[in-house]
């Protein structure tokens, strides 16, 4: 029973688990997005750290619109700006921007246009006049510029021919990723000019943040590389890509790129995991300032020998791409990032066996909780659990920022609440159930009102030794032995159970707490374990129930030839010890103390008095309501004080006035009392009482004291 009941939490808990990790894999949406959170958390808490020595980027920002007008600019500035960059000895320089159309501003067609609707006619021929683009083209051709194009999911534009070509190994990237079937590119002039050619299409994921960057992509059949990865390209002098596919065992990982004497890794999708450095923290020039003869000059350093890329940050332009770290970063920095991260080798990637390490320690922890939960303390096992909850995500955020590996904590932490929560609840229903049959089981000796109690505010419950007033009520059934002798051994249990079970009913009716049974007699305590201010008025109460319960059953019984006695009961309050008494292996909570002997002695002393009813005047003091018939004082064995004793009545009456008048008179020594009280005998010759006193008179007494 034991073992099963601690089990039970711990079968929770795990099914919980193998519950969590078959929700994941059949709606994995949601676990990724805590996925994601909590790798952008582990982006914004260890953030790359990189001085940014190997990219520049050259801001077209809202100062250069405002002091070059707006964009698009003439390509002839354009061309300005990236002669300037050529003069400055920039290693390589990318353009993340697409040409796709002829300068309109350019004089070659707006001459011919203006002969054609103004009649203009220009000085020189018209072959002599400036043409921007093939300006532009001019300075491409000086070497060193990759120039951009954009990808699209519609057919449209002409192939792309001449992006730089690939060396496949142990497979084909193409069947992995993305797959576009058109582009924007330069003009035809411009391309031709240019020494490299890379896309700057930037896919955001499920929740528009840019995580990685494309470096691979297919337009048509063609494998193109991206800007930052053509940029590379140019940057070393290569003429091409080696490719090669990587597995675990039959299953594709992701590809190593090969240019020149760097290897960087993508996933399937051949996409790069960005490992972010602070916000807008990529070296940035404005691109104002390489325009302006004056400034140019002082930029010489930081252009030197550098990978430099071309871009905007301006609002209107529409190029700000949230990250993990900024909603809004330009576009541009994107592809400096990620060329500065690949020289740098400062990959991040999530190795094959992540997600079989992550499932294994959801069920290890799962376990440990669920454990913890089934054998030890609820509170013990609250307080594994928080320590062990955090113990994932320092695990990952330490593997993340020493080894770029990318581990999810969120699935091992689930996995630890789930178990916990599934153990915990088990381990509560089980301790209810247990609780429920205790409570149960408890109310055969407390009053059902007083369990609900106890159970509710356990606090109240003082366990231990402690002295405090009681009531003592104790009964006994007349001539048990000899309607033990006549009866058999079943009809004799039947109807003691019946007996006692109506004692028992009514004592916990009336909130006394069943002490012992000892046989026939049944032993009740008031004003414990709870406080009870009214307790002797409860068990005088309680008496008088029992008394009227004792004698119908006591007909009942005699009515079917069954010898059945008279109950009798004995009541005292006084102050005793209650609590826990035993050993380490069985205790009973009980009383023990004076005020107890002299309730068991009042309930012996019935049987000389002649009553059914006899309680001491310790608690008639504090009972009001209730009419009491003075008897005696008991000079009990042992004591050296005798204890008055009554008998609880019915309503007042001329007769029980009578009776307390003589009685008095008896006590005060009054020669006439003795005559007085054996006229009320002989008027009422059935009075058990006044039969005593009869008794005691014509043998001589004339005191209230007698022996007990």
């Amino acid at each position: 029973m034991f073992l099963s009941r601690r089990l039970a939490p711990v079968g929770v808990g795990l099914a919980l688990v193998l519950a969590l990790l078959a929700v994941r894999t059949v709606v994995p949406e949601p676990f990724e997005r805590l996925r994601q959170a909590a790798f952008d958390s582990a982006q914004r808490i260890s953030p790359r750290a990189t001085d940014g020595a190997a990219v520049r980027v050259v801001d077209i920002d809202e100062e250069s619109l405002k002091r070059h007008g707006q964009w698009p600019w003439p390509r002839h500035v354009v061309a300005d700006l990236v002669a300037a960059l050529q003069d400055l000895d920039a290693g390589v320089v990318a353009l993340d921007m697409v040409f796709a159309e002829p300068d309109r501003t350019s004089p070659a067609l707006l001459v011919p246009d203006w002969a054609r609707r103004f009649g203009f006619r220009a000085a020189e021929p018209e072959t002599a006049l400036p043409d921007h683009d093939a300006a532009l083209a001019a300075v491409f051709a000086r070497g060193r510029v990759v120039a951009g194009f954009a990808l699209t999911p519609d057919a449209q534009g002409e192939p792309v021919t001449r992006s730089a070509g690939f060396a496949t190994i142990s497979g084909d990237p193409g069947e992995t990723v993305p797959n576009f079937r058109g582009s924007v590119q330069n003009l035809p002039v411009l391309d031709a000019a240019a020494a490299g050619h890379g896309s700057f299409t930037i896919a955001a994921g499920s929740d528009e943040i840019i995580r990685r960057l494309p470096l691979l992509a297919t337009v048509g059949n063609r494998l193109v590389p991206s800007l930052a990865l053509d940029a590379l390209r140019v940057l070393q002098d290569e003429e091409s890509f080696k490719v090669r596919a990587e597995r675990d065992g039959a299953t594709l990982t992701g590809y190593t790129i090969r240019v020149g004497a760097v290897d960087l890794s993508v996933d399937r999708s051949g996409a790069l995991a960005l490992h972010f450095p602070k916000a807008r923290s990529t070296p940035t020039i404005a691109a104002w300032r390489l325009l302006d003869p004056d400034q140019r000059p002082g930029l010489r350093p930081e252009i030197q020998g550098r990978a430099v890329f071309v871009g905007t940050s301006a609002v209107g332009l529409s190029d700000l791409r949230p990250t993990p770290m900024t909603p809004f970063e330009p576009g541009v920095n994107l592809h400096a990032m990620a060329l500065d991260q690949v020289i740098g080798g400062q990959a991040l990637s999530r190795p094959a066996w992540a997600l079989g390490a992550e499932i294994v320690a959801a069920l290890v922890l799962g376990l440990a909780a669920a454990l913890a939960c089934g054998f030890g303390r609820l509170s013990s096992a609250g307080l594994g659990m928080a320590f062990l909850a955090p113990v994932p995500t320092f695990a990952a955020l330490a593997l993340f920022a020493r080894g770029g590996l990318l581990l999810d904590p969120t699935l091992p932490t689930l996995g630890l609440l789930v178990a916990h929560a599934g153990g915990s609840l088990a381990r509560y229903a089980g301790s209810e159930r247990s609780a429920q049959r205790l409570r149960a089981a408890f109310t055969h000796y407390l009053s059902p009102d007083l369990v609900a109690v106890l159970a509710s505010d356990p606090g109240r419950l003082k366990l231990g030794g402690e002295t405090r007033e009681m009531t003592f009520l104790f009964t006994d059934l007349e001539g048990f032995t000899a309607m033990t002798e006549a009866s058999g051994a079943e009809a004799l249990v039947n109807l003691l159970n019946a007996y006692l079970d109506g004692l028992c009913s009514i004592a916990m009716a009336h909130g006394g707490t069943v002490d012992k049974i000892v046989g026939d007699a049944v032993h009740v305590m008031f004003n414990a374990p709870l406080d009870q201010p009214d307790h002797a008025a409860r068990a005088v109460a309680c008496a008088l129930a029992l008394d009227a319960f004792a004698e119908a059953f006591r007909q009942r019984q005699r009515a079917q030839g069954v010898p059945f006695g008279a109950t009798r009961i004995g009541i005292n309050t006084g102050r005793a010890v209650v609590g826990n008494f035993g050993g380490t292996r069985r205790f009973d909570y009980t009383a023990h103390g004076d005020a107890i002997n002299v309730a068991a002695r009042l309930e012996s002393a019935n049987k000389a008095l002649g009553t059914r009813i006899c309680i001491a005047r310790t608690t008639c003091d504090q009972v009001s309501g209730v009419s009491f018939r003075p008897i005696g004082t008991l000079m009990l064995k042992g004591k050296s004080v005798g204890v008055e004793v009554f008998e609880p009545t019915g309503q007042a009456s001329d007769a029980l006035d009578a009776y307390r008048v003589a009685f008095g008179r008896l006590v005060a020594g009054d020669a006439g009392a003795a005559e007085a009280l054996l006229g009320l005998h002989a008027a009422n010759p059935d009075d058990p009482i006044l039969a005593l006193h009869a008794r005691r008179i014509r043998a001589g007494e004339r005191s209230v004291s007698m022996a007990a």
